[in-house]
């Protein structure tokens, strides 16, 4: 291990790899985790309704996202025995239990809105919102008349694209928002992690994946070396009897 900073790009629907992460809770101080703050999304809405359509596509974009990791909880739960409530959740967890400091260090909507009002009055959203809305319309009706006529493989059909239509619409709603506010969210976390290197500490991040290249350059530019962890080679036990142990402690 090169330096006392240490990054764990994840997937938040994805059990980051134990052994990776554990082999650095061993060595280091503090553990910083992601975790955007949606609670004050009334307040937000309430100072400024013309937020709406970001606060929308947020809260449907993480209802979207709880639910496919209640789905790959149940793929852990059946398979490993793990109960999986989500990447950082998962992290946390671990570095409790061996004794380190986690911190959540990320911005709230509120926040955002304070430093960068236009990211919540996205034109260009508007504009590309509209064909998805005349579809999943013209979609709702199509669907009515195939069940009320007695086309069910035609209503069906239409049903499962209209479905896959209001997925995508957080995307687009959230998609530019994320972009250009994924600099004001790493920037606390750069700012933190400088801060507790000055002080002597060695410190884990876990963040998503997108974040990592800015977040490694960004602390390199101000002369801190962070050690990228998804640069690790992956354990492949040789022997039977290697997978046995790697297994039971997988899943311990």
């Amino acid at each position: 291990m090169c330096c006392g900073c240490f990054i764990y790009g994840s997937v938040h629907v994805k059990m980051p790899r134990r052994d990776v992460v554990e082999r650095v809770l061993g060595v280091v101080d503090y553990v910083l985790l992601e975790g955007l703050g949606v609670r004050d999304w009334r307040e937000l809405v309430r100072r400024d309704w013309r937020t709406v359509i970001v606060v929308v596509g947020l809260l449907t974009y993480f209802k979207i996202l709880r639910f496919l990791t209640r789905i790959a909880s149940l793929y852990y739960k059946s398979r490993y025995g793990i109960d999986f409530k989500g990447d950082m959740m998962y992290v946390a967890e671990l570095a409790r239990r061996v004794g380190k400091r986690v911190e959540r260090v990320d911005e709230d909507l509120l926040s955002i809105y304070e430093r960068n009002r236009e990211v919540f009055r996205p034109r260009l959203v508007l504009v590309l919102l509209v064909l998805p809305l005349c579809f999943v319309v013209y979609g709702l009706w199509a669907t009515a008349v195939g069940f009320l006529t007695g086309h069910y493989a035609q209503a069906t059909i239409w049903l499962t694209s209209l479905l896959l239509t209001i997925a995508v619409i957080p995307i687009i709603l959230t998609a530019p928002f994320i972009n250009v506010t994924t600099t004001i969210r790493d920037t606390k976390l750069i700012d933190r992690v400088q801060e507790l290197i000055n002080q002597g500490h060695k410190v884990l991040i876990v963040r998503g994946k997108g974040h990592v290249e800015y977040i490694v350059g960004e602390l390199r530019r101000r002369g801190v070396e962070c050690e990228d962890l998804n640069q690790a080679s992956p354990h492949r036990p040789s022997t039977t009897t290697e997978r046995f142990e790697a297994f039971a402690q997988h899943i311990a």
